[in-house]
């Protein structure tokens, strides 16, 4: 079933396909998750869909790890990456986490919000140097 917002559970629910969630991008944002998806994928990287988007998986220290989640926007929420610092920080240990957050900030500057709950908004309208360090930020895990 397509994803949907079901009013009597409050969310989404059923399942978006890429079809669904290119359709519901701000075009820009949507050429750049294609890029990531890509560059995620040809890394070692995999996909799993679900009610609002994408995520990012990956076997990361011989652990099957979620890594982030690609959302169109929805409910008053731009196009974002969203990453849940504090899980990560569990499944890839603090160095890591650190590492990944730090270059991400480097990365997409004023575009990442929140701290133990991050987003990069819009990460399609970064310049192109700024969106090749961010997808490298992610590939650089796996």
């Amino acid at each position: 079933m397509p994803s949907h917002y079901d009013a009597e559970k409050k969310c989404r629910v059923g399942t978006m396909d890429e079809d669904q969630f290119y359709a519901e991008c701000e075009k820009a944002n949507g050429a750049y998750f294609r890029s990531l998806i890509s560059a995620w994928i040809k890394t070692g990287g995999t996909l799993k869909w679900g009610a609002g988007g994408a995520g990012l998986r990956g076997n990361i220290y011989k652990k099957e790890t979620g890594v982030c989640f690609l959302a169109p926007q929805f409910a008053g929420k731009k196009d974002r990456i969203e990453l849940a610092c504090t899980a990560l920080v569990k499944q890839i240990g603090k160095p890591a986490a650190d590492k990944l957050e730090s270059a991400l900030r480097a990365a997409a500057g004023d575009r990442v919000l929140g701290k133990t709950m991050m987003s990069i908004v819009q990460p399609g309208e970064l310049p192109p140097a700024q969106q090749n360090k961010l997808t490298k930020a992610f590939t650089d895990l796996l």
